[in-house]
């Protein structure tokens, strides 16, 4: 490379301050050498300016030619351009404006954003109107004329400054509407090469080469470094050509998808597609062929987590899930992993009929009818007005401890059985950790005929297995217990004719595609009629008045309603009244509520703050002040803002320690013995 004399050193300086716009004052702070040396050295005067003063202003205007006239001196890792590099400009991603290694410097923002404007119109006439409108919007300040001849000044000398001396360089030309970037078509803008690469891959469809097509469009996608102009405001990336030029990206990957498949190139498809996916979230066609891919590559739970996602937004947004294009792709994929399990040779009994377990929760005789059984029941059935098509139905079922919750879910299941004629699966979950997750899988997929030994070790390879198996059977999975979304998720069946029925005692809202059924406490005509059940009749209606009585005593709490009965059924020659006088004292209210391993006081503690926690303590100070309390009235008891009262107010009624109020404005209220339990001595 020639080396850089003494007299170029003063006009290299100046150019790359005005390429970077800034100031001598600037340069000045950030090299660190006084203004007054600085200005001696770009009008020359200063003869073989100290190397010191060269590498620090090198690199405060990330200038690599200055450091040749350095022998032995680089920055540290730089790389340095030689005279046969050329300028070029790439807007296919990030705008980069390079020669060789170096990466140039483009200017102020507004100054990239004309550049990358000029880029994208290439050998063509922006008009000044359309300048305007990217630089500006309708935000067009009164000095524009003079900030776009500054910015089309800049870009000019940015250009002559890395000019070819042998000819075919960049130009920026001044025509009488406004400006064209003039850009000689190889290797010098991407966007050129992209476009002469697709004409060459057209060329080699025409001719029948699919082994040359497939090698052009990998040059052709390899050009992409993310979104047109990325990062550069709307206007850029809504530009006609930038959408033109992704739509033809998009293309050119489908094609190459569609050619590499069959031959099972996976990986490639997968590194193409991938980020093509994250910017088309709603494309069917690119998640189609990339989930083909994942599974193809072993990857089966990602591909159908990446369809469930699919289906979910277009759900979100335009109503309608997804269409045959992605439903193809993935039941292609579903039926393939139903045919590696059927294959399996325990996977079925000797009369070849499928394995069809039924494994129904503990009921009990005493039931009392809810009405939103029924509507349950039509949910998972499909014949409910909120019907998901597209999707297995789930139906979350929350409320606070000992209203009845897992009874609910065992009748539900017991009336849904002859809708899910291939079985039922019941399991529980305590903690939701990924190992109980998987072990519950495990035993789910046993039995529905799968021997241990085939049975995945990993959680995916279990949940993938699990969808499979479901995707095209009949159904009903019942968990019990369910601490959070995550673990749940993982229990969601594949396809549609299977169905899902959780209880929690938080609601689960953050679990997609789910339909929530709160189940309340009794009220006054349920709550006699499972007294009636569990003590007998005669007895109770003999003093209806004292039944309600400890209806009322109980909170209409099942559980405790429940309790109640049994202590009166075990003791004949007591009188409903003379249990509801004991009920009446709070202080041993609890006590009496306990019958065998049946304890309120036990069941209302798992759902209670942890001790020592300030929302432990909000819960005892609201507990102690009243039963009942506006926002209001309960930022006066917690001594705290309005909106961290209401904050609080709002997690106990998540956790169901409170009941929400009927209206805005209304009040939060306690359940009756979820405040004497809180009320009481730790």
């Amino acid at each position: 490379m020639k080396p850089i004399t003494d007299r170029d050193i003063a006009s290299i300086i100046r150019g790359a301050r005005a390429r970077c716009g800034v100031s001598q004052r600037v340069v000045a702070e950030k090299s660190g050498i006084s203004l007054r040396a600085l200005r001696e050295i770009e009008q020359g005067r200063v003869r073989s300016p100290r190397a010191s003063s060269l590498k620090r202003l090198a690199e405060a205007l990330s200038e690599p030619r200055l450091f040749t006239h350095l022998p032995g001196v680089a920055p540290q890792g730089a790389a340095v351009y030689t005279d046969d590099d050329p300028l070029v400009l790439r807007i296919l991603g990030r705008l980069s404006v390079s020669r060789g290694p170096v990466e140039l410097t483009a200017g102020t923002p507004k100054q990239q954003s004309l550049l990358g404007l000029l880029a994208l119109r290439v050998n063509q006439v922006v008009d000044r109107d359309e300048i305007i409108d990217v630089l500006w919007g309708d935000d067009i300040p009164d000095s524009f004329g003079q900030l776009i001849h500054t910015y089309v000044y800049r870009i000019r000398q940015l250009l002559e400054a890395h000019a070819d001396p042998d000819g075919g360089q960049p130009l920026l030309v001044r025509r009488a509407t406004g400006y064209e970037l003039q850009m000689p078509e190889e290797g010098r803008l991407d966007l050129l090469e992209f476009r002469r690469l697709l004409r060459e891959t057209a060329g080699a469809r025409a001719e029948g080469d699919p082994e040359a097509e497939v090698a052009l469009l990998g040059e052709v996608l390899s050009l992409w470094r993310g979104p047109v102009l990325e990062g550069m405001g709307r206007s850029l990336l809504n530009h006609p050509v930038a959408v033109e030029s992704v739509q033809q990206r998009v293309a050119s990957a489908l094609r190459l998808a569609d050619l590499v498949l069959p031959r099972g190139r996976y990986e490639d498809v997968i590194d193409h597609l991938r980020p093509i996916a994250r910017g088309n979230p709603l494309h069917e066609g690119v998640h189609a062929r990339l989930g083909t891919a994942l599974a193809g590559s072993g990857q089966r739970a990602a591909a159908l987590e990446m369809f469930a996602a699919v289906d979910r937004r277009l759900r979100n947004e335009s109503g309608i899930g997804a269409g045959e294009e992605l439903r193809t792709a993935q039941l292609a994929i579903l039926r393939a992993d139903e045919e590696r399990a059927a294959a399996r040779p325990a996977a079925r009994p000797a009369g070849g009929e499928p394995v069809r377990p039924f494994q129904l929760p503990p009921g009990i005789r005493d039931y009392v009818d809810r009405p939103e059984q029924h509507r349950i029941v039509h949910h998972l059935t499909g014949r409910g007005p909120q019907v998901s098509f597209g999707a297995a139905p789930v139906a979350a079922l929350y409320g606070p401890a000992g209203v009845g919750k897992s009874i609910l879910a065992a009748r539900v299941a017991a009336s849904s059985r002859p809708n899910f004629r291939d079985g039922i699966l019941h399991g529980e979950l305590r903690t939701g950790a990924p190992d109980e997750v998987r072990a519950l899988l495990g035993r789910f997929v046993m039995a529905l005929g799968v021997p241990a030994d085939a049975v995945p070790d990993g959680l995916p390879g279990r949940i993938a297995l699990y969808r499979a198996l479901l995707a095209k059977r009949h159904v009903l999975v019942v968990i019990d217990g369910a601490t959070g979304e995550q673990a749940v998720r993982s229990l969601v069946p594949g396809g549609v004719t299977s169905a899902l029925l959780i209880s929690s005692r938080a609601p689960l809202s953050g679990l997609e595609g789910a339909r929530h059924f709160r189940v309340s406490p009794f009220d006054a005509d349920q709550a006699v009629t499972l007294l009636a059940h569990v003590v007998g009749e005669s007895r109770v209606l003999a003093e209806r008045d004292a039944a309600e009585r400890i209806a009322r005593l109980c909170g209409r709490l099942p559980l405790a309603l429940r309790i109640a009965g049994m202590r009166l059924a075990g003791r004949p020659h007591w009188t409903p009244s003379r249990l509801a006088d004991r009920l009446e004292d709070e202080a041993y209210r609890l006590g009496e509520l306990v019958m065998g391993d049946l304890d309120v006081r036990e069941r209302l503690g798992r759902g209670l703050p942890a001790p020592g926690t300030g929302l432990r303590e909000a819960v005892r100070t609201l507990a102690a002040a009243a039963g009942s309390f506006t926002i209001a009235s309960a930022a006066e008891v917690l001594r705290c803002p309005v909106r961290e009262a209401e904050d609080i107010l709002e997690v106990l009624v998540d956790q169901q320690l409170l009941e929400g109020p009927a209206r805005s404005g209304g009040d939060y209220a306690f359940l009756p013995l979820t405040r004497l339990h809180v009320q009481e001595p730790a």
